[in-house]
C-alpha cells in the first residue's frame, strides 16, 4: 500500500474548517452580527482536501504499481467512514428516543437509513429541505449529506481515474479541466435556478474535489509546487478562506462562482507546502493538528448534538450553547480514541471483524426504520394523551375529478362538481389542514368542495413572493398559481369563500426577515393592504365570505414540551393538566397581530363573518391561551393545529356555512 507524506497543515486546514462549520450551526451572534455566517463554506474546504488527498494515493499507487486495487481502497474508505458515523447513529438512536415525536422520529428513522447507504443529500433535498431554514436545524442527520456527495464521489472517481489511466493518459489534465468546467457551470447555473439541488447536488460539487485533484495531479507529476513567494501565496489563502466564513451568508449564492474564493484559498494553502510558511506553522502547531485529527467525530457529534437539544422545544441560551459544546467535545474525543483510532488499526481489529459489525449494525438499522414507519415512530412510547396530535393526513381519502388529492403532487382539488354552489377554501397550510372536516360538511350540505391551498402562500392575488438570492419566484406561490385561484372563484359565482392563514409570516415585517424569500416590491404593511383590498373586492362581487383572524400561535413545540411534562408513567394526564396546564400570554397574541387585527376590523359587509380563534382557545380574562384541554391537545406543533384544535375552528367554520347558505 502506498502511504502519503504526513502534512501536519493539512490537519490544521481541517482544524479552522470545522470550528467555522460548528460555529456556523451553534449560531453565535455579536449584538445583531452572526459570527462566522459563512461557516459552512468550512465543509467546501473540506472537499478540496478530499480530491487532494484520494487523488494523490491513487495516481501514486497508479504510478508506482502499475495497478490499483479498487477492492483495498473502498476497504480503507469504510474503515475510515462507517464506524464513527455508525457509532454516532446508534447512540443518536437514544435521543431521539426520548426528544422526537412519533412523527418526526419516524422521519429520522427514514433519514438514518439514507444516511448509512450514502443518499442522504438526495434525501432532504427531495424532502424539500433547505438547508439554511431555521427547521433545518431540527434535523439531526442534516449534516450527513456531505459524506454522501463524498462517498459518492469516491465510487465513481476510481474508476475513471483507472479508466483514463488505460485509455487516455495523455488526456489526464485535459479531461479534468473539461470536467472542472462543466461542474463548476452546473452550480453556478442551478444556484441561481433551484439553490437547494446546487447545495445537494454531487454533480455540482464536484469541480471543489477536482481543484484539489488538480494539486495531486501535479504533485505526481514530480512537479512539487516550489517557490519563494510560498508565504505570501499561503497568508493570501488564509485570509481568502477567513473572509468567506465572516462574510458569505445565508443568501450568498452557493455552491457558484462566488465559491471560488475559499477554494482558491484553500489550494493555494495546499500548494504552499514548505514547512516554514508562517501560515503552515501556524496550521501545523499542536492545538490546530489535534482539532484536525479529530475533525471528523467533531463534525459528525456537532450537528445532532445541537439539534436534539433544539427538538426540545426551547431556545438556546449562550450558556446552553457553551455547555452543548463541551458535550460535543467530550464525544468526539471518545469516538476518536474508542472507534476511529481502534478500527483504523487492522492488527486491533482485523477486516472479517470489522465487517461483521458493519453487517449487523446494518441489519439492526433497517430493522428499525422498517419497525417505526410501522409504528409511525414509536406512538406507543409517548403517554396515550399524547398520541392524537398529528395533523391530518393531507392524502385525501375521497377522489376529486382528476382522482385522489395530494398537495405535494396536485394542487388545487376539486370535489363534485353536480351543485350549482361551492365552498371554496383558500389559504396556507393553516388552511390546508382544514380540509377534510369541511369537505364533509360541503358534502352534507349538498355544495361543490374546492381546495386551493399552498403550504407558505396566502391569499395575495398581484404580490410576487421572490426568493432573496435570485429574485426568481417561489415554487409553491407563483403569480400562475394566483392566477389559477382566481380563475377557479370566477368560474363558480355563488360561492363560500373561506380565507386564513398564517398572517404573521406575510404582514409581520420583523417575521419576513427570518425567511430566505420577500414580496417583490412589497414594503410596510402592502401585502396586508392587497389581502383587505382582495377581501373587499370578493365581497364587492356578490361572494359571501368567511374571514378566520389569526389562531394563537405558543411558539413552542407544545408536543415536545408536553412529552417532557406527561411522561408515559403519568398515571392521570388530565388530573396533571389541570393542576399545571401548558398555556402562554394572551398580550402576546395582541402584539403579535395588533395591526393584522385593526385592518381586519375594518372590513365590515353583511355577507362577511369573522371567525376569532382566540375566543375559543384562550381566557380572555385570564389574559391567557391554552395549548390543550383536559382531554385533547389544541396544536401538533409550534402554530398549526392539532385534531382537537381544528375541531374547534372547523365547528365554528360549519356554523358560519349554514348561516350562509341560508
Amino acid at each position: 500500500m502506498i502511504k502519503l507524506s504526513y502534512r501536519p497543515e493539512i490537519d490544521g486546514l481541517r482544524a479552522i474548517s470545522v470550528i467555522a462549520v460548528v460555529f456556523y450551526h451553534i449560531e453565535i451572534f455579536f449584538y445583531d452580527f452572526k459570527l462566522f455566517s459563512g461557516g459552512f463554506i468550512g465543509v467546501d474546504v473540506f472537499f478540496v482536501i478530499s480530491g487532494y488527498l484520494i487523488t494523490s494515493l491513487i495516481l501514486k499507487e497508479i504510478y508506482q504499481t502499475q495497478n490499483f486495487s479498487l477492492l483495498n481502497f473502498y476497504k480503507r474508505r469504510s474503515k475510515r467512514i462507517l464506524p464513527a458515523l455508525f457509532g454516532m447513529i446508534i447512540i443518536s438512536i437514544f435521543f431521539a428516543w426520548i426528544y422526537l415525536t412519533p412523527d418526526n422520529f419516524a422521519q429520522y428513522s427514514n433519514s438514518i437509513i439514507s444516511s448509512i447507504f450514502f443518499f442522504s443529500n438526495f434525501f432532504f433535498y427531495f424532502e424539500g429541505l433547505v438547508y439554511n431554514a431555521e427547521n433545518s436545524l431540527l434535523k439531526p442527520l442534516l449534516h450527513t449529506w456531505s459524506l454522501s456527495v463524498e462517498e459518492q464521489f469516491y465510487i465513481f472517481f476510481p474508476l475513471l481515474l483507472i479508466f483514463l489511466f488505460k485509455f487516455l493518459k495523455k488526456g489526464f489534465f485535459q479531461f479534468f479541466i473539461i470536467l472542472f468546467i462543466l461542474s463548476f457551470s452546473i452550480s453556478v447555473f442551478t444556484s441561481m435556478n433551484n439553490p437547494s439541488l446546487s447545495f445537494f447536488s454531487t454533480i455540482s460539487r464536484m469541480w471543489e474535489f477536482l481543484a484539489g485533484s488538480f494539486l495531486a495531479l501535479h504533485e505526481t507529476n514530480n512537479k512539487v509546487f516550489k517557490n519563494r513567494y510560498e508565504n505570501i501565496l499561503s497568508f493570501s489563502g488564509l485570509t481568502l478562506i477567513i473572509l468567506s466564513f465572516i462574510f458569505f451568508n445565508n443568501n450568498t449564492f452557493h455552491p457558484s462562482y462566488f465559491t471560488l474564493v475559499p477554494i482558491i484559498g484553500a489550494v493555494l494553502i495546499i500548494i504552499s507546502s514548505d514547512p516554514k510558511t508562517f501560515v503552515n506553522k501556524i496550521l501545523s502547531s499542536f492545538i490546530f493538528v489535534r482539532i484536525g485529527l479529530i475533525s471528523y467525530s467533531l463534525y459528525l457529534w456537532h450537528f445532532p448534538v445541537f439539534a436534539f437539544a433544539r427538538n426540545r422545544g426551547k431556545d438556546l441560551s449562550d450558556f446552553d450553547k457553551i455547555e452543548l459544546l463541551g458535550i460535543t467535545i467530550v464525544l468526539s474525543l471518545l469516538s476518536y480514541f474508542l472507534i476511529e483510532k481502534p478500527f483504523r488499526n487492522k492488527r486491533l481489529i482485523q477486516f472479517k471483524y470489522f465487517l461483521s459489525i458493519i453487517l449487523l449494525s446494518l441489519v439492526a438499522l433497517v430493522s428499525l426504520n422498517t419497525y417505526s414507519n410501522k409504528t409511525n415512530g414509536f406512538e406507543n412510547r409517548i403517554h396515550v394523551f399524547l398520541k392524537n396530535t398529528q395533523r391530518i393526513n393531507q392524502e385525501y381519502k375521497v377522489q376529486d375529478n382528476n382522482g385522489v388529492c395530494f398537495d405535494r403532487i396536485k394542487d388545487f382539488c376539486n370535489f363534485n362538481t353536480k351543485f350549482e354552489k361551492s365552498v371554496i377554501l383558500v389559504g396556507d397550510s393553516h388552511l390546508e389542514i382544514l380540509s377534510e372536516n369541511i369537505f364533509e360538511k360541503a358534502k352534507s350540505s349538498n355544495l361543490n368542495y374546492i381546495s386551493m391551498n399552498r403550504g407558505g402562500c396566502i391569499y395575495l392575488p398581484n404580490i410576487k413572493k421572490i426568493f432573496k438570492k435570485n429574485n426568481q419566484e417561489v415554487n409553491n406561490c407563483t403569480l400562475e398559481s394566483k392566477k389559477i385561484i382566481d380563475e377557479t372563484i370566477s368560474k363558480n359565482p355563488e360561492s363560500i369563500i373561506i380565507l386564513g392563514g398564517f398572517y404573521r409570516e406575510y404582514f409581520a415585517n420583523e417575521f419576513v426577515e427570518e425567511y430566505d424569500w420577500k414580496f417583490q416590491n412589497a414594503t410596510n404593511f402592502k401585502p396586508i393592504n392587497n389581502f383587505v383590498e382582495s377581501l373587499k373586492n370578493l365581497l364587492n362581487r356578490g361572494y359571501k365570505v368567511i374571514l378566520l383572524y389569526p389562531v394563537p400561535s405558543p411558539d413552542f413545540n407544545v408536543v415536545k414540551r408536553l412529552m417532557r411534562e406527561i411522561p408515559k408513567s403519568t398515571p392521570d394526564a388530565t388530573k396533571h393538566l389541570k393542576e399545571n396546564p401548558l398555556t402562554f400570554s394572551l398580550e402576546k397574541y395582541y402584539s403579535d397581530n395588533q395591526k393584522i387585527i385593526k385592518e381586519f376590523d375594518k372590513v365590515k359587509h353583511e355577507n362577511l363573518i369573522k371567525i376569532y380563534p382566540v375566543e375559543h382557545l384562550c381566557n380572555i380574562e385570564k389574559k391567557l391561551c391554552f395549548t390543550h384541554s383536559d382531554k385533547e391537545i389544541y396544536y401538533a406543533d409550534e402554530h398549526h393545529l392539532a385534531n382537537e384544535g381544528i375541531r374547534i375552528i372547523t365547528n365554528e367554520i360549519n356554523k358560519s356555512i349554514d348561516l350562509l347558505v341560508k
